[in-house]
């Protein structure tokens, strides 16, 4: 297996492992009440390109609702998906509500707690905490490993994709835009018609315009949009990188 191949089996890999600790499907069905089916060629074809996609556009806007333990956290920023870097601000629905600075690669988080208003197109220079991603238990920082892995440097097995358990789920629109919801797999290990804990609204050219999980024990589905404005690059990070 070649060096980029492996990056990119790696990264699907990661997305399942990361959703792999809850079952229920939350009951997505089309407009026509019919329940999940197995993908056509076309429909397997696109779903295989949703990553490589991302991963054309760079950089990209991110929008992204995460219940966690009884609370709302909201992340709203940008992700170089070729570099695995993201760049957001994280607010909080405590009461009166937080806001923090992020930013974060496929193995450390930093945070910068004095931050109020949009993000800041210039990051400050210093008071930035860090610490090592906890995935295992920490919702926050797997859904923040979930998006950087949605990305991928070439598409995925689309014969594969058609053979497992991802499932068409829906036909839907996003603003104007006609969309495929699609379920992704289940994790290796699952009874063959468990539903899998991702779910992908997908465009007929193959953009992914919207990612959901439920992410390790969670009940509630994380909700991220990525909508097809360009966005800038990512600026520099503050200090020198671990």
């Amino acid at each position: 297996m070649t060096p980029r191949r492996h990056l990119a089996a790696a990264a699907l890999t990661c997305l399942l492992a990361l959703t792999a600790c809850t079952t229920p499907s939350d009951g997505t069905t089309d407009a026509a009440g019919s329940g999940p089916r197995r993908l056509t060629a076309e429909e397997a074809d696109r779903l295989a390109l949703a990553r490589f996609a991302t991963y054309r556009r760079g950089t990209g806007n991110i929008t992204v609702t995460i219940p966690t333990r009884g609370r709302t956290l909201y992340l709203s920023g940008r992700i170089d998906w070729r570099r695995h870097t993201g760049y957001a601000t994280l607010r909080t629905d405590d009461h009166p509500p937080t806001t923090q600075l992020v930013r974060w690669n496929l193995t450390r988080l930093r945070t910068h707690p004095a931050t109020t208003g949009p993000l800041p197109e210039h990051p400050p220079a210093d008071g930035w905490q860090e610490r090592p991603l906890e995935r295992l238990s920490s919702t926050l920082d797997t859904v923040l490993l979930l998006l950087l892995n949605l990305s991928a440097d070439r598409p995925d097995n689309a014969q594969l994709l058609a053979n497992s358990t991802a499932r068409r789920l829906a036909e839907e629109r996003i603003g104007t835009t006609p969309v495929m919801v699609v379920s992704g797999p289940a994790p290796a290990g699952r009874a063959p018609n468990s539903p899998g804990n991702t779910r992908y609204w997908i465009d007929a050219k193959g953009n992914l315009l919207r990612f959901t999980a439920r992410p390790g024990g969670e009940t509630a589905w994380t909700t991220a949009d990525l909508p097809q404005t360009p966005a800038p690059p990512l600026p520099p990070d503050p200090t020198p990188s671990p």
